[in-house]
């Protein structure tokens, strides 16, 4: 007869799991409240006391961390002092260990206390699983209720003769989970710091497999860091694509930098379009003339609910995803008629961004912290000319603005909306170029307006293409080797200009 050992916080599962095991000629030893599920079921177990000798102690603390238990899970099969010393413990071998751990993570959310925290601390859970795992050639290892159903259409497909790669794959799942449970106790306790860590690990759960990559030829999944949710619940349409997670991330970054009604729409990871309004729809709407063409199939981030008259005028054109803090009745009775629009509820009080960004490069990672907005401490007017409390106010919005624009960025906008993007351009003059190209493609007048920049003028040429545009106000980092010529080129033409010392570089 073959021996299992069952000691499960999530007892999900075993009323399958249990009667299986008995008709397959198992004997159960298990603990406390698992025992006493498995009894009710009318399966005989032993309880591990009989095992140890020794009941339970410390409130359940210690019951598990015993040779006469470990002994028979490490059992090499193949090594004749094992067996010997397996004789002298008087025990036989266990053949399979089902076993999940204490949820720290779900009593963390909960908001407990560390003094209660402690004791979902689970100890001797790891070490069983570990043991299990180590000897995973001789013990087969369950550490999630989701592995039951697989492991019963093995045993019975293959007479009980488990096959070495399903093994194998099973003690690597152990590994991983309580690595993460292990990185996310450590991470709880760990004194907060502003400075990085000499070492990260990085442990994140698939939540959800991708149709695809960038393209359809990259295979793509979104992963979820240990004890996060994700930012958003989809209330309808297609699968979020690749891109779709990182545009629909961007959106709803920008909308959260703004106090009063504000939409953004992002295309192909820039903004193509951004308004502010007394309602949704008016944000919207201007949101929408930045660049009506590059809006068709973007995604829209707003941070107030979504209304009717609202949903009406995004429904008018073909959007990817809109995401929100909320959706009124009439409003996704409206927007539901798209069949294939996804949308998106933002969820409340949640981190909008990671305090620090980790992407992999040349087989390593490069970690940084999120660039968070700069307040207005250290800015500073060079030019001879004030800004006006309206430029200011553009200034403002153009600064929150342009640190979601890849690098070289250029913008235009006035107070209430965006009114020309240059993205990516490998000459900052070009990226003024191209800002103005759009703006006159969508019909928008630039007199008046301000300009903002990722980062500085390295010749007075971009200033001069924007001047001749109708830029009045220009917000910008300085530290060029040329910031001279460029105060005296904004001085000549009567512009203000402030330097803001922070840049907003992004790649």
């Amino acid at each position: 007869m073959k021996r299992a050992f069952i000691s499960v916080w999530d007892k999900s599962g075993l009323e399958e799991l249990a009667p299986f095991l008995h008709e397959h000629d198992f004997s159960l030893i298990s603990t406390g409240g698992t025992a006493r599920k498995i009894e009710n079921l009318g399966i005989p177990v032993t309880p591990v006391e009989e095992i140890t000798g020794q009941p339970a102690l410390m409130d359940g603390r210690l019951k598990t961390l015993d040779l006469r238990v470990f002994g028979p899970i490490l059992f090499d099969r193949n090594k004749p002092a094992h067996g010997r010393d397996l004789e002298h413990l008087g025990q036989t071998p266990i053949d399979l260990v089902v076993v999940n751990l204490y949820p720290f993570e779900e009593m963390m959310a909960k908001g407990l206390s560390r003094e209660e925290l402690v004791e979902y601390i689970d100890i001797g859970g790891p070490s069983l699983l570990r043991a299990a795992a180590k000897n995973y050639a001789h013990v087969l290892v369950l550490c999630r209720p989701e592995h039951y159903p697989r492991f019963q259409q093995l045993y019975t497909q293959h007479d009980g003769n488990i096959p070495h790669d399903e093994r194998e794959s099973l003690a690597a799942e152990v590994f991983q989970q309580t690595g993460a449970y292990d990185q996310l106790i450590g991470a709880y306790f760990a004194p907060p710091s502003e400075d990085l860590p000499p070492t990260i690990t990085i442990h994140a759960r698939r939540h959800q497999l991708l149709r695809y990559g960038e393209n359809p030829h990259q295979q793509a999944g979104f992963y979820l860091a240990t004890g996060r949710e994700p930012l958003w619940e989809q209330l309808h349409g297609k699968e979020l694509s690749f891109n779709n997670y990182a545009d629909a991330e961007t959106a709803y970054q920008i909308v959260s930098e703004f106090a009063g009604p504000a939409v953004a729409i992002v295309k192909h990871a820039n903004p193509c379009g951004f308004g502010l309004g007394e309602t949704v729809t008016e944000a919207y709407r201007r949101a929408l003339s930045t660049d009506p063409v590059s809006s068709f199939g973007g995604i829209v981030g707003l941070n107030r609910p979504v209304d009717e008259e609202g949903a009406q005028a995004m429904a008018e054109m073909f959007l990817e995803c809109i995401i929100a803090p909320a959706f009124t009745s009439e409003a996704l009775a409206r927007l539901t008629r798209k069949k294939n629009l996804r949308l998106l509820q933002a969820a409340e009080n949640r981190p909008v961004a990671a305090a620090r960004e980790i992407k992999s490069v040349a087989g390593g990672f490069l970690v940084q912290e999120a660039d968070s907005s700069q307040g207005e401490e250290g800015w500073e007017v060079v030019t001879q000319k004030e800004p006006t409390d309206q430029d200011m106010q553009a200034m403002r919005l153009g600064w929150k603005m342009v640190k979601f624009v890849k690098s070289n960025a250029i913008i235009f906008n006035n107070i209430d909306q965006l009114l020309g993007v240059g993205a990516g351009q490998m000459s900052r003059v070009d990226a003024v170029i191209l800002a103005g190209m759009k703006a006159a493609k969508a019909s928008l007048n630039l007199t008046g307006a301000a300009m903002a920049s990722d980062a500085f003028f390295p010749f007075p040429d971009g200033l001069e293409e924007a001047v001749q545009l109708g830029i009045t106000a220009i917000i910008q980092p300085g530290g060029s080797v040329r910031d001279s010529e460029v105060i005296a080129a904004a001085n000549s033409h009567d512009v203000a200009m402030i330097f803001t010392h922070t840049r907003h570089f992004r790649h």
